[in-house]
């Protein structure tokens, strides 16, 4: 009796962690139905399943979505560094970065100037950065991305048509601003993304009354998605970023090549973790305004309405519908301020 009643004591307690974890893994709201009993079906969203792969080539390491490329240019220095990660599936989903770049004059007409004394002069054939801020870097930066392509003869640095900053986030740690901008691709299709650089004056020279010394910049990023959806892909860019680390083998390339080179572009991890967390802490703190409207015009064009799971706070886009057939009350339209959050799926019939 006694071996009876020990025995119920042991297997009682594991039946119900059993029956525990079998709730909460599959004793989901069983009431996603509309009012005349057809079953509705969640589907998760891309970003919620995103799984993550540690990339390493002897020189850069970090963590990128599973099944994402990163590629290299065909000609880069240690000091210029350049990368892009990138969907080999649609490059509409991208980051690219550069630890260095260099050559911009600082006003047009000391770019004309330095290009009527040496036409073939790189200083001369790139655009001058005029004001010296990172908007007016990004504005000008086709100019720059088509003559970089033709120095390594190759299509590598992405194009920003139409450039146009939404908002300014405010600064990094090292002195550069990141924006908030959006731009047509080659296919005329609205991107949005995050932008950042440190812009460096290297000091003055002065010819014929003009100022001829160049200006570099220092961690160039870019980070975009097709508009509507740069919301939900933000946070997977700026983990990869924040990942990002240069081995000892390029630190020691980097070293010899640009002994003298200023602190701002010392490479190692710390300085990714804190822009990316500085990019974040800037990002959550953005206006609004721009999100609920694109997301409600987004929405109304595809033929979807938000929905929130009252449970778990969980935002979902469901059919266009949704809200007059279900039949619980689990789900509730969102507020206004809920467009900025991260879409976790899809209810679809």
């Amino acid at each position: 009796m006694y071996k009876k009643n020990n025995l119920c004591k042991k297997v009682l307690p594991i039946f119900l962690i059993i029956t525990m974890l079998f709730c909460l893994t599959g004793c989901g709201d069983k009431s996603l139905k509309t009012k005349s009993g057809e079953k509705l079906k969640i589907t998760k969203s891309e970003t919620s399943q995103i799984e993550y792969e540690d990339f390493n080539n002897g020189y850069l390491k970090m963590q990128i979505p599973k099944g994402w490329k990163v590629d290299i240019p065909n000609k880069v220095t240690f000091s210029g560094y350049t990368f892009k990660m990138y969907n080999p599936n649609d490059k509409n989903y991208m980051l690219e970065f550069s630890l260095g770049l260099s050559g911009f004059l600082k006003t047009e007409a000391a770019r004309k100037k330095y290009a009527s004394l040496y036409p073939y002069a790189i200083y001369g054939q790139l655009a001058a950065i005029e004001p010296q801020t990172t908007e007016q870097f990004y504005k000008v930066w086709n100019t720059n991305a088509k003559v970089a392509n033709k120095q390594i003869n190759q299509e590598f640095f992405v194009y920003l048509d139409n450039f146009e900053m939404i908002e300014n986030l405010g600064k990094t740690n090292l002195g550069g601003d990141v924006i908030r901008g959006k731009f047509t691709n080659d296919k005329g299709e609205t991107m949005q993304g995050l932008f950042t650089t440190s812009i460096f004056d290297s000091g003055s020279y002065y010819m014929y009354g003009l100022d001829l010394a160049p200006l570099n910049t220092y961690h160039n990023i870019i980070m975009y998605a097709p508009d509507v959806e740069f919301n939900n892909w933000q946070s997977i860019f700026d983990h990869s970023l924040s990942t990002i680390e240069f081995t000892e083998d390029f630190m020691k390339g980097f070293n010899k090549e640009q002994s003298s080179q200023v602190a701002t572009v010392q490479a190692n991890a710390k300085i990714y973790d804190e822009i990316s967390n500085m990019i974040m802490d800037s990002w959550n703190k953005r206006n609004s305004s721009y999100d609920i409207i694109s997301q409600k015009q987004s929405d109304a064009t595809l033929g979807y309405e938000r929905v929130y799971d009252t449970e778990t706070g969980d935002v979902y886009k469901a059919y266009n519908g949704f809200t007059d057939e279900y039949s619980g009350s689990r789900y509730q339209s969102i507020t206004d301020d809920m467009y900025t959050t991260t879409i976790s799926g899809y209810i679809e019939k």
